[in-house]
């Protein structure tokens, strides 16, 4: 009788949870996008426990504190490869789930940066890209292009990779005005984040300021990734820029401790890793 009444009532809070997270806009949230994250650490090109520490879903596991599925990551380290075949393939698999959230922070960035393109190229490859991001049809969240020049000097990634500075701000001009007319883009300043830890300048996110001199550290030394502390920052920066322009998700939803979104983040990481 114990064993059965113990059923039941898993049974039924298994069902009280469903239902709550289904009238959650934080019931679906998928990530799409590139290595920054899908997590990639250079010393484990094939992955490893430093690896999934950086991997984004667990800071956005951490930070919602509203009832949710697990956040589904399909974002990969090997995007730059191929954007125009394996971005098609992330979207196609992201509007199959039917999410309630998209979070894309680094999903532009192989449309604009890649080998040996001219300025025309990389702005018809945004176009593509852009074009790739209308088959969602749910709130999405999209990093704007930021300046990686500085990366070529750890060798992550080669000069000819780097569109120019004229390049990147048209970029950035092209996606300001193709955000404005969907309303459920919101885009997220990646390059005001990789510029601020660049120069180890303060950060600020909803109402929280991480100090000059304590931000260089959220990038990793190949000055292209966030560390998992970095990852943590860059989370509530997503979900800053999200509560702020979409209202149907609410802030206190939001666990605000950069520091607690780490810890559980990592813990959540490395306890996936476990057999």
């Amino acid at each position: 009788m114990k064993l059965l009444f113990r059923t039941v009532f898993i049974f039924i809070a298994a069902f009280h949870f469903a239902a709550v997270a289904a009238d959650s806009p934080w019931s679906c949230v998928v990530v799409i996008g590139a290595s920054a994250s899908a997590g990639f650490v250079l010393t484990e090109p094939l992955g490893g426990p430093a690896t999934t520490r950086c991997k984004l879903n667990y800071y956005l596991d951490a930070a919602i504190t509203a009832p949710h599925a697990p956040v589904k990551n399909l974002a990969s380290a090997l995007l730059f490869l191929n954007p125009e075949a394996l971005a098609p393939l992330q979207i196609a698999a992201a509007t199959n789930d039917r999410p309630t959230l998209v979070v894309g922070v680094d999903f532009l960035f192989w449309f604009c940066y890649g080998d040996g393109r001219s300025d025309a190229a990389r702005a018809a490859r945004l176009e593509q890209g852009l074009k790739l991001l209308e088959q969602i049809h749910a709130p999405l969240v999209i990093g704007d292009i930021p300046d990686a020049s500085y990366a070529t000097n750890t060798g992550i990634i080669s000069v000819d990779m780097v569109p120019s500075e004229t390049a990147r701000k048209a970029a950035n001009r092209r996606l300001r005005q193709w955000a404005a007319t969907q309303p459920q883009v919101v885009v997220v300043p990646l390059a005001k984040f990789m510029r601020d830890t660049m120069a180890n300048a303060a950060i600020h996110a909803h109402g929280l300021t991480l100090p000059a001199g304590k931000t260089r550290a959220l990038l990793q030394a190949d000055q292209l990734h966030p560390t998992p502390h970095g990852a943590a920052v860059l989370t509530l920066g997503i979900l800053d820029a999200l509560v702020t322009k979409q209202t149907k998700f609410p802030a206190d939803d939001i666990l605000w401790s950069p520091e607690e979104v780490f810890r559980l983040g990592c813990q959540a990481a490395d306890k996936s890793r476990q057999p």
